[in-house]
């Protein structure tokens, strides 16, 4: 089997680049994780489909980064290659219909958003503030404020396993809670999101903008840009008949720390790095929380936050 040196020299660096032993804490909104074996950032979609068939052929395993929210990556670190999505950025019109925003999965969802208010489009400001990228929301099902991501999308330009691009409807596919047809078990698991295409409505442009900063200003109410964090980290349920947040909160956790890792005290489905935090004490928080609330109603907590690498 080829070495990750021998792989990485079959990389044209002119379309991407290639670092070795890449810190993760650098790349990930938690700010938390050890190095990377193989870092790579391709600078188109072809260029990123490229790469992808050459370390499936050589059976690396990959990891696809985004905007590194909903993350939790291993102090240990990721083996095989990570690939940054960063400068796959492109937002903009869609020439052929004046309601259609093309982006791409490297976007972060917060400048779609901007990119909407600009051309006076309604339909995505109760995503402005989320973070992470387009790549990233759309393998989510990214919702917020009761709305689905998968809502607003027309079209998604993804990468087969057999390194084909490839344009889906995104209206046929099924979607649900917080899961889309990529994740594991889904009808295209495998595919790679490359970029979307977002339907949207015209609208009165101080409308959006006020609505979108309502947004902002509430998730700046509950603190959620004051510490390093990867955004909420147990899904909602609705047979538990009250928001996760407002469980852990009525169970004193709020505040509750292991190490550097703690439990916001503005808001309990936060999870924060107070600095120097490590992966081993944010799962042990984690692990924490989830056992408090089965012990005292028999409610079993799903992490959003996926963990990566050697735990």
């Amino acid at each position: 089997m080829e070495t990750l040196w021998q792989i990485a020299q079959k990389i044209n660096t002119e379309q991407c680049s290639v670092t070795f032993d890449e810190p993760m804490s650098a790349h990930t909104t938690f700010r938390i994780g050890g190095p990377a074996d193989l870092f790579l950032k391709p600078r188109s979609v072809e260029a990123l489909a490229s790469v992808l068939t050459l370390l499936r052929s050589a059976r690396i395993p990959v990891f696809l980064l985004g905007g590194g929210a909903n993350i939790l990556v291993a102090d240990q670190g990721i083996r095989g290659a990570v690939i940054d999505t960063c400068l796959l950025s492109s937002v903009r019109s869609d020439a052929s219909n004046s309601n259609i925003i093309y982006a791409e999965c490297g976007a972060s969802v917060s400048t779609l958003c901007t990119e909407a208010l600009v051309q006076g489009l309604s339909g995505l400001e109760n995503f402005y503030g989320m973070p992470g990228s387009i790549g990233g929301a759309i393998y989510m099902n990214a919702r917020c404020y009761e709305d689905d991501i998968s809502l607003h999308i027309n079209e998604i330009t993804a990468i087969s396993p057999t390194g084909e691009l490839v344009s889906l409807s995104a209206r046929t596919m099924q979607w649900s809670y917080k899961r889309s047809p990529f994740m594991r078990k889904g009808a295209f698991a495998g595919y790679i999101v490359a970029a979307g295409r977002f339907s949207l409505e015209p609208g009165e442009p101080l409308q959006i903008a006020a609505h979108m900063r309502s947004r902002m200003e509430d998730r700046m109410h509950k603190h959620h840009f004051d510490y390093p964090s990867a955004g909420s980290m147990f899904k909602n349920n609705r047979n538990f008949g009250k928001p996760t947040g407002k469980i852990l909160h009525e169970l004193g956790l709020r505040g509750y720390r292991i190490g550097n890792a703690a439990i916001s005290p503005w808001h309990a489905n936060i999870f924060i790095n107070l600095g120097g935090a490590t992966a081993r004490d944010m799962r042990a928080l984690i692990l924490h929380a989830q056992a408090v609330v089965l012990a005292a109603t028999g409610w079993k907590l799903e992490p959003e936050v996926l963990f990566v690498g050697e735990f």
